[in-house]
């Protein structure tokens, strides 16, 4: 029970920061937002520390290193993906690229596939087709380079996941600590390599530090939820972050969505509830 509670706990933190980050991304250059979200996330993990402590042992270290890595990529892939929209349809496929690694990753270590499991694997994939379809009367119709960087995204998302969750149990948050320092030193640098260029254009600094701050959250419960459950029941619980963020861009931003494409949505969420009782 503490495993799903805290993968439900990752969903919610990953959800709400996904929106806060894609309309951040839609009103400031990307390259001044990634800095401010990894400076607030590294910012309450730092305030947390003393609470939940951090053992910074080789391999706790060695997993940081790894998933801050993989995060590199998520982070830009996801923001591009998200600030190009719609959301409702580029969540979800990152989602579910992102959670289909881990679950395979978790069944190669032994844990079990029942014949639910596989028929939600597998509905996983139709779904995604449904819902990447283009839509001409979206908000932000999905195009061609905003499913490339959903499916980008998702790798890395997948990579980061699989890092932190690699750490041994006693090292608090130390592996994603690490692996804040090592975004948060790529993108400063990319920053200033840019600055020139990006120095007059605004930042949406309420969002960003918002987005910044959930993400973070949603690593550290991620963590903790396979310190103390299967990989394959975590992974996919987890994977219900995008029913959020597709109900905040409804509300909010009035995004529509065609028929096939709520059908891959409920198609979606169907696979990851037989993924969880599989």
């Amino acid at each position: 029970m503490v495993a799903i509670l805290l993968a439900f706990g990752c969903a919610l933190s990953y959800g709400f920061g996904d929106y806060w980050g894609g309309l951040a991304t839609r009103h400031s250059p990307l390259l001044k937002v990634l800095p401010i979200t990894v400076v607030t996330g590294l910012i309450s993990l730092l305030i947390a520390w003393p609470i939940l402590g951090a053992d910074f042992s080789r391999p706790a270290v060695i997993s940081g290193l790894l998933a801050g890595t993989a995060g590199i990529a998520g982070y830009i892939f996801v923001m591009k993906s998200l600030g190009l929209g719609p959301m409702g349809a580029v969540a979800p496929i990152t989602a579910l690229i992102a959670v289909i690694i881990p679950f395979c990753v978790g069944l190669f270590r032994g844990e079990r596939l029942t014949i639910t499991g596989s028929i939600g694997a597998l509905l996983a994939m139709i779904s995604i087709g449904l819902v990447s379809r283009s839509t001409v009367d979206a908000t932000h119709p999905l195009t061609k380079t905003a499913a490339i960087y959903a499916v980008l995204g998702g790798l890395g998302f997948a990579g980061f996941l699989l890092g932190v969750s690699s750490a041994p149990k006693e090292s608090g948050l130390a592996p994603v600590i690490i692996g804040r320092i090592v975004t948060l030193v790529v993108f400063t640098v990319a920053m200033l390599v840019t600055w020139k260029r990006i120095a007059d254009q605004p930042v949406d600094y309420k969002r960003a530090a918002a987005a910044g701050a959930l993400d973070v959250w949603g690593g550290v419960t991620f963590m903790m939820a396979t310190q103390h459950g299967q990989l394959v029941l975590v992974s996919v619980i987890a994977a219900l972050y995008p029913a959020i963020t597709v109900l905040l861009a409804r509300v909010f931003l009035k995004e529509r969505l065609e028929r096939h494409q709520v059908f891959g949505l409920f198609g979606a969420g169907l696979a990851i509830i037989l993924l969880t009782v599989s």
